[in-house]
């Protein structure tokens, strides 16, 4: 016995796509049915652990701190950083189309539910062989992503409309069925066994890429890498994440181009308490660290974080054995070590100001402590022989010789005073001018300094994030065939279709630009549904 729902709209997934798209529809006046594979505590998905960065050009906060932006900036920055494939035309639309309403259709439409971003503008992906963000452009949510998706959620469950909404958790869509040409419902399986069917006018795949299967993401890893991946990568994306749903859209017609091509990190480390296996979390790489291979020797060039992610996972998947290390004190840990997420920023996500600038002035002690005893990943040692020892017994077969090791840190040690003399430093130096990274910054720190307290290894591995590539759409969302025709009834949004035209943001992506991507792709896909 099939299971039968009826909706002027299906939405496959209830992440924040999902929810901006039946926001909307329901402004609209039209039923939807929201199938969300996971419990009802996960409505929201990825957005949930999200950090919350968010990328707006010629923002109001930009504007106060007198930063010059437009769209045409932002484009170029875009183009430049994408390396987009020769004679793509819908991710180059969509790139478009994103940073020209980035700020009247996100931050301005976002307002309205209570959100609002802090004053001081992060500049994050610079760029280093290629141009990135020439201005600050990284808005970070007061509140995280957790707070943006809650207010949402909230909004959805107290419309005028709600009740034209059904939000149907522990159904997990397998297939599209096509109908004369047209797609006309999405079927799958009940947690517990049993089968449904939910029939609409129009479905809507919300349910992100494939970051969450590891056997996914070695199927598919791009061959534009041209690099291997590791034998050891780490999970940073829900499980659910599987790619299900768009090889659905697949079979009944929707051209899937660039799936494997994915946003990664390069300094991954094992989830103290995890939440699936391979859990991983998504270190925020301590720019004044000591960052070397799996055998102790400094990575030269040396390796800075904020400049280009994509040129850092390669590196690491380059890198002997697949893995590196971090090293460093816990003087500069406190001012510098981050974790990207939600759950790792406990003043930001609970909004408590006076907490969250304390933070900020004396470093998360709190963060250091946890990660420091209760991360497998992290060596704490008084000396360095006890340092190597600890991190041969982590990694056998990484074979580091503690003399050796003392002689890299003291070669970075003895160019603190003279920054020029290092790139590393010379970057940090340039950092520390723009007042949005001063603060995080330890200044001209040496890691053998006695003072700064017990020294840090942290082993560093490649963890997942979110797919590139995806279900090719046009500007209303629309999923479309090899012919470049809309399939009938079909739209994609978000990460399930590479944040627009199955994807937008080429071979990299300029950081904040998901959350971006996820609420306009969402946005034009049911302004088109209520056009019909």
């Amino acid at each position: 016995m099939v299971k039968t729902y009826q909706s002027d709209v299906a939405i496959v997934g209830g992440g924040i796509a999902g929810v901006v798209c039946a926001l909307q529809l329901l402004d609209m006046g039209k039923s939807v049915a929201i199938y969300e594979r996971e419990g009802v505590a996960r409505l929201g998905g990825s957005a949930l652990e999200a950090f919350g960065g968010m990328f707006f050009v010629d923002s109001p906060e930009q504007r106060r701190m007198r930063i010059a932006d437009s769209p045409e900036r932002a484009f170029n920055d875009w183009k430049a950083f994408a390396e987009f494939d020769k004679g793509v035309l819908w991710p180059q639309l969509w790139a478009k189309h994103l940073v020209e309403r980035s700020t009247p259709d996100g931050h301005d439409w976002l307002k309205q539910f209570g959100i609002r971003w802090l004053p001081v503008v992060m500049w994050v992906e610079r760029g280093q062989r290629l141009q990135g963000n020439s201005v600050p452009r990284f808005h970070l949510t007061w509140g995280s992503s957790w707070y943006l998706i809650s207010q949402l959620i909230k909004a959805l469950r107290s419309h005028a409309n709600a009740g034209r909404l059904s939000v149907r958790c522990g159904h997990r869509v397998d297939r599209l069925d096509l109908h004369a040409g047209k797609v006309v419902s999405c079927s799958g399986v009940i947690e517990g066994g049993e089968d449904f069917r939910g029939s609409a006018d129009a479905v809507v795949v919300a349910a992100g890429g494939i970051g969450g299967s590891l056997d996914q993401v070695r199927e598919h890893w791009s061959a534009v890498e041209g690099i291997d991946l590791p034998t050891t990568i780490l999970l940073g994306t829900h499980p659910g994440a599987d790619g299900r749903a768009v090889w659905a859209c697949e079979h009944v017609g929707a051209q899937v181009t660039h799936v494997g091509r994915m946003w990664n990190y390069a300094a991954g480390v094992r989830h103290p308490r995890p939440n699936w296996p391979g859990h991983g979390v998504s270190l925020i790489p301590p720019k004044s660290a000591l960052w070397a291979d799996a055998h102790g020797k400094r990575m030269i060039p040396a390796m800075v974080s904020g400049f280009d992610t994509f040129d850092l996972v390669q590196r690491v998947c380059t890198a002997p054995l697949g893995f590196t290390w971090q090293i460093l004190n816990r003087r500069i840990a406190l001012t510098e070590l981050a974790a990207s997420g939600a759950d790792w920023n406990p003043a930001l996500r609970e909004r408590r100001f006076v907490r969250f600038v304390m933070d900020m002035l004396l470093g998360n002690r709190w963060l250091v402590d946890d990660l420091s005893n209760n991360c497998p990943d992290f060596v704490v040692a008084a000396t360095v022989e006890e340092l190597a020892a600890k991190m041969n017994a982590l990694k056998p077969n990484a074979a580091i010789d503690g003399e050796a090791l003392r002689g890299e840190l003291e070669r970075y040690d003895a160019t603190a005073g003279s920054p020029d003399s290092d790139e590393q430093r010379r970057i940090v130096e340039v950092l520390r001018k723009y007042r949005g990274d001063r603060l995080r910054l330890a200044k001209r720190q040496r890691i053998l300094d006695s003072k700064g307290g017990p020294l840090i290894a942290i082993c560093e591995h490649i963890v997942t994030r979110k797919s590139l590539g995806g279900i090719v759409t046009d500007l209303r969302s629309r999923a479309l065939n090899v012919a470049d025709q809309p399939v009938q009834g079909l739209y994609a949004i978000g990460e399930s279709a590479g944040f627009g035209g199955g994807g937008s943001h080429g071979q990299r992506a300029l950081e904040g630009t998901f959350l971006l991507g996820s609420v306009i792709t969402a946005r034009r896909a049911a302004e088109a549904i209520a056009k019909g």
